[in-house]
């Protein structure tokens, strides 16, 4: 368990937890418990001296795919002794239709950050910016006895992420939560979609497809070797080229999320928008890692074509002079070759494999939870 102090003054000491899940969450919270304690007494003018400390637990969801956060910030507080408590999860929090940054509960002093709907980019500058709101003006009226309304000094919704982020207080019908800070709009769910999409680390996807690579770097290889390729990439327009590239990666995306059943179809308990935000995080998050492994594909098969092929038989191939360009050409056509190849190798590699390399943690834990329920309907 990490911790950290504020300076020493005459105010009262009130120590805050932050419970992370393991992983991101928790290395977030431990670097963020360095710089909490100055700012907090900064932002509460001095009303409170602070004592940061982190700890780190699955936070399990319940039979029902939700997050217990009040049940769990009320075990962690008494369990550590600490004043107030928040959740720092990737797990992404939807009020209704509507995204979740954070929450809290005044009369509990449980607090909530959803690490998702903070984007992708800046996460630890926003995840404090949030945690200093949410206890600067709300949380710190229960440890001091304020007898506060939970809404601090005021319903300073953008304070949280910035000026101009598109958020805003809505009150809140979970038990032990008073309110919630919801991202709104377009904006919101685009900023909800880019974090997520961050907490499935699609860079992570190339790895686990082996089969797919070995299929992929063979179709490569055959058009490295092969000099009737050669000549049918030198006859291909620019377009054309761009044509077969664009399907390949397409064709390979599309089997990777039908093959393994990555694709959520709502039901009669879930809503058709949440279904079609997180079918579009993992149409993102496989996109990226395709084109990962592309990138990739193609520069190897670059650097084989100049090792493997002679200029002068190229030339004499082609029946033109031949340079830097036509290699690449060569490459590229030969990359979407085995990207295709790539796809049909695809459907050798586990299951599980692709899952555990397309989404997070978390994200693997609600849809187990989705699949049970399914299974155990009627």
């Amino acid at each position: 368990m990490a911790t950290q102090g504020g300076a020493a003054t005459d105010a009262p000491t009130v120590t805050l937890g932050l419970l992370g899940d393991p992983g991101l969450p928790n290395e977030l919270s431990d670097n963020l418990a360095e710089q909490l304690p100055d700012l907090l007494e900064h932002e509460t003018d001095g009303r409170a001296r602070w004592r940061v400390e982190t700890a780190s637990q699955q936070l399990t969801l319940d039979e029902h795919g939700r997050l217990p956060s009040v049940e769990i910030g009320q075990h962690a507080m008494a369990e550590h002794r600490w004043d107030l408590v928040i959740l720092v999860t990737e797990l992404p929090r939807r009020a209704g239709t509507q995204p979740i940054v954070s929450d809290y509960g005044l009369a509990t002093g449980v607090g909530l950050v959803s690490l998702p709907a903070l984007g992708a980019m800046g996460l630890r500058r926003q995840a404090r910016k949030v945690i200093v709101h949410q206890v600067a003006e709300h949380l710190i009226d229960k440890p001091l006895g304020d007898g506060g309304d939970g809404h601090g000094q005021g319903p300073r919704a953008h304070r949280a992420l910035g000026p101009g982020a598109p958020v805003q207080h809505i009150d809140s019908t979970d038990e032990g939560i008073d309110t919630h800070l919801a991202l709104t709009g377009t904006r919101g769910r685009l900023r909800l979609l880019a974090g997520m999409v961050r907490a499935n680390r699609p860079w992570r996807l190339v790895p686990s497809l082996s089969p797919a690579i070995a299929g992929a770097a063979a179709g490569a290889a055959f058009g490295v070797f092969y000099s009737n390729i050669w000549q049918l990439a030198d006859a291909f327009s620019g377009w054309r080229l761009t044509l077969v590239n664009v399907l390949a990666v397409l064709a390979m995306i599309a089997w990777l999320i039908i093959d393994n059943s990555l694709w959520e179809r709502p039901s009669g308990r879930q809503l058709r928008e949440e279904a079609a935000l997180y079918n579009a995080a993992t149409t993102l998050t496989i996109s990226i890692g395709v084109l990962c492994m592309y990138s990739l594909l193609f520069v190897v098969t670059l650097i084989s074509a100049l090792v493997v092929i002679p200029p002068d038989y190229l030339t004499s191939t082609l029946k033109h002079p031949s340079g830097f360009s036509e290699f690449a050409i060569v490459a590229w056509l030969s990359a979407s070759m085995g990207t295709i190849a790539g796809a049909l190798g695809s459907g050798l590699a586990s299951e599980d494999a692709v899952r555990q390399a397309a989404y997070s943690k978390r994200e693997q834990e609600r849809r187990q939870s989705l699949r049970a329920q399914d299974q155990g309907a009627p």
